[in-house]
């Protein structure tokens, strides 16, 4: 689910026979252009899955435009966002002991009575809680527990919310491009050179 230029091909095609500072300036307003569309995106998944604007943005993947590959991109996969990010509070670790831990998400707050905070060895901090599938059958009519029973808990997937605002994130992104593009046009016909590379 990836968002790019529209026609990022067609305008870099159009300038082949131009001075390469032209072909150059098309490239620079792409990526001008993808961080444009990239915010906008960010901004509106943030507002609406309740967590911060910088989570979103470090979660999207992004493709810069260059004169060989004249496409610029960003995206979002359907990997759920870790609950530690939607504002997760609670004693820490409490190991499933204390009151548990509240979180606040696009639908209002919540709490999760028997889940902890906790950071891992490998510096990994987030919501756990023990697996409700924790027992396991055996041969004989009798039930032995499973070590490390416990799992992470998540929120919804960044992909679905980027679904719902991908127009807005495209038009936005063209706009960009477009007025991007222009100004460098204008700095080319007066003689100017792009400070930017």
């Amino acid at each position: 689910m990836n968002i790019a230029v529209d026609h990022a091909d067609d305008v870099i095609a159009d300038l082949s026979g131009y001075p390469s500072k032209l072909s150059k300036a098309a490239v620079r307003s792409l990526n001008r252009a993808l961080v444009a569309g990239r915010t906008e995106m960010a901004r509106a998944i943030a507002s609406d899955a309740g967590i911060g604007v910088r989570d979103v943005t470090k979660a999207m993947s992004q493709r810069k435009a260059t004169l060989e590959r004249a496409e610029a991109a960003f995206g979002a996969t359907l990997r759920r966002i870790e609950l530690i990010h939607f504002k997760a509070r609670g004693p820490e670790p409490s190991r499933g002991k204390g009151r548990g831990v509240s979180y606040r998400g696009a639908g209002g707050k919540g709490r999760i009575p028997n889940a902890f905070i906790a950071t891992m060895q490998s510096g990994h901090r987030g919501v756990f809680k023990a697996n409700p599938d924790r027992y396991m059958r055996q041969q004989k009519p009798t039930w032995k527990k499973k070590r490390h029973a416990i799992v992470e808990l998540f929120g919804p997937s960044l992909g679905q919310v980027f679904r719902k605002y991908q127009v807005r994130g495209l038009e936005r992104t063209q706009e960009a491009f477009h007025t991007a593009f222009a100004h460098e046009l204008e700095r080319l016909e007066s003689g100017q050179e792009s400070v930017s590379d």
